[in-house]
């Protein structure tokens, strides 16, 4: 009975926390859409910073840019209009409070960000509350990656090797629905997943070019990881979780579980308390 009573709560916890919407503000608040056009161009300084601190809405990322960052970002209030700061290797691209906004229906509030970034060397991280993004990250030179976020329903997607080195790809999230694919070829030495409540899915598709190592934890939730068969990968899984669920060419060995491909290789340590945990290598 209690394993019942502990089933149905993670579904509840789990269908709560991948709702991700907000109030719209009060009607004086809001007025017509204003667009803001971003072009910043590249410091002088390498690898560049760029940190993008947004409140709750849309993020959409991708390559293509011919400066540091282009794109626009779309707002209804005029309390959310962006400001861009330099300081030396650093641009910061920031947005207005939002604090005094509660999650609900969303209505007609507007905050679309819409940008492109370019190829030079870049450390990015990301400062967000409770939005959706669809970033893709092919083609940048990423020497550090960092996101952080509330609820959220996020994507995050390598289609091909980054060209450089990452020193450390940090995700750390609430209540969320998030899907990392690719990160085979993120290129990164080390990874540290963090989130609550909430769907999880990490696949390492993509040749690794270095070993790699990853620390996934989690209170609660659904997680997901995906290794190709080819990868060599050893996963410890820790925290007391009970629910694992291994597909495909898995071996178990000395309480690991394992993929007897070749080349560098993927470490993950999992520590989940509660929750369950599927591992797909197929």
């Amino acid at each position: 009975m209690k394993r019942i009573l502990l089933v149905i709560s993670i579904f509840v916890m789990v269908s709560l926390a991948c709702s991700v919407t907000i109030n719209m503000p009060k009607e004086e608040e809001t007025g017509p859409a204003e667009i803001v056009e971003i072009n910043e161009a590249a410091p002088a300084e390498s690898p560049a910073e760029l940190i993008i601190n947004m409140g709750a809405g849309e993020l959409n990322i991708q390559g293509g840019a011919q400066n540091l960052v282009e794109g626009t970002v779309e707002y209804n209030v005029v309390a959310w209009k962006p400001e861009i700061d330099r300081d030396g290797s650093e641009i910061r691209i920031s947005q207005g409070d939002m604090k005094n906004f509660t999650f609900g229906k969303a209505g007609n509030l507007i905050n679309r960000w819409d940008l492109r970034l370019g190829t030079m060397p870049l450390d990015l991280t990301i400062e967000a509350g409770a939005y959706e993004s669809d970033l893709d990250l092919t083609g940048l030179s990423l020497t550090g990656l960092r996101i952080t976020d509330g609820a959220s329903s996020n994507s995050v997607v390598f289609t091909a090797p980054n060209p450089v080195r990452m020193d450390r790809f940090t995700y750390e999230t609430g209540a969320s629905s998030i899907k990392l694919e690719g990160l085979g070829y993120a290129n990164f030495d080390e990874m540290n997943f963090q989130g609550g409540a909430g769907n999880y899915t990490l696949d390492f598709s993509g040749a690794l070019q270095d070993d790699a190592r990853v620390y996934i934890d989690g209170g609660l939730g659904n997680f997901t990881i995906i290794v190709p068969p080819t990868t060599a990968a050893r996963i410890i899984v820790d925290g007391g979780l009970k629910n694992v669920s291994p597909q495909g060419t898995w071996n178990v060995r000395n309480g690991e579980y394992r993929t007897d491909g070749e080349g560098p290789l993927l470490r993950i340590e999992v520590n989940i308390g509660v929750g369950n945990l599927t591992l797909i290598s197929e």
